[in-house]
């Protein structure tokens, strides 16, 4: 669904492409440093009762933008028609919000515009938003804690930014990596969310193309929270106790050091548990007795 002006249109993103760009003139200009589209994403096009206001406020507050709410279908077809070489990756993404991830990018990049999660209220316009940033910043970003920036809000000026570029550039060894923790909450974070996200704002030096937004200003005077995290899993409340727990320990730095040492030492033991399990049957058993004596225990391709 496409909301502009007094117009409401339901299209799907093939028809978005034209009717936008020709009927909206979202297209960046001098006297307007800034594409005018909000996106936004839900699995259907009917926006849930509970950010209804949440998401009324964006059009509300941007008469003169474009607000596009994307559904799954509409999205899966965007990433098909326009960047084919990633539909693989997106498709065998195992948690739908990776793939919400994954497609704000593209369309960031693809249109420019805003990216506003559903649960994020808009107090003040995006004009004024754009405006109170230094104008050599193409990306406009917000903090987030404990460490980093968040991915529920992101303001890109023009379409094609290279900083963007480098966001995707990066999801498919990301998504392939065999580097992070075996979690839910951690999958999303380090090959999608927030804590990638930061990661490739920081590589090739594309923190000066990237403005970030005052805590003390976005919060309560551009933006507000209504309650969200609808993919948060049951290990996203252990990562936060854990981090949590390490800032108290900080000032143990002893306390903090053993703490470290038995959480990578967990965190080697359940992405490496068949050879830990062999490993320990070895040194246990050895050899069988019988005419079996002397047989090796099987491989781990056994296991």
């Amino acid at each position: 669904m496409i909301v502009g002006s007094s117009h409401v249109l339901s299209v799907n993103c093939f028809v978005y492409r034209s009717v936008v760009v020709a009927r909206y003139n979202v297209s960046v200009t001098t006297a307007k440093p800034y594409t005018s589209i909000i996106h936004a994403m839900w699995k259907t096009s009917e926006i849930p009762e509970r950010w209804s206001t949440s998401a009324n406020s964006w059009p509300k507050e941007n008469e003169n933008f474009v607000y596009c709410l994307w559904n799954d279908t509409e999205l899966e077809a965007f990433v098909a028609d326009e960047y084919p070489w990633l539909l693989s990756t997106y498709l065998a993404y195992p948690y739908v919000i990776q793939r919400c991830d994954a497609a704000r990018y593209l369309l960031l990049y693809h249109y420019g515009g805003t990216y506003a999660d559903l649960d994020l209220v808009c107090l003040s316009s995006m004009s004024t938003i754009f405006a109170d940033a230094p104008v050599d910043a193409g990306v406009l970003v917000a903090p987030t804690e404990p460490v980093g920036v968040s991915n529920d809000f992101i303001a890109v000026r023009r379409p094609r930014d290279r900083v963007i570029r480098g966001v995707i550039s990066g999801l498919r060894r990301a998504a392939a990596s065999y580097w992070y923790p075996p979690l839910p909450y951690a999958a999303v974070m380090f090959r999608t969310g927030p804590v990638y996200f930061t990661r490739r704002l920081n590589c090739g030096g594309g923190e000066r193309g990237v403005h970030i937004i005052p805590a003390s200003t976005y919060y309560n005077i551009y933006i507000a929270n209504v309650k969200g995290g609808s993919w948060h899993q049951w290990d996203g409340w252990i990562l936060w106790k854990l981090f949590l727990l390490v800032v108290r320990l900080y000032r143990h730095p002893v306390r903090l050091a053993l703490s470290v040492t038995a959480l990578l030492a967990f965190m080697c033991i359940v992405r490496n548990h068949r050879l830990v399990v062999v490993a320990l049957l070895s040194r246990c058993i050895p050899h069988f007795s019988g005419k079996h004596a002397g047989t090796r225990i099987p491989s781990r391709s056994y296991i």
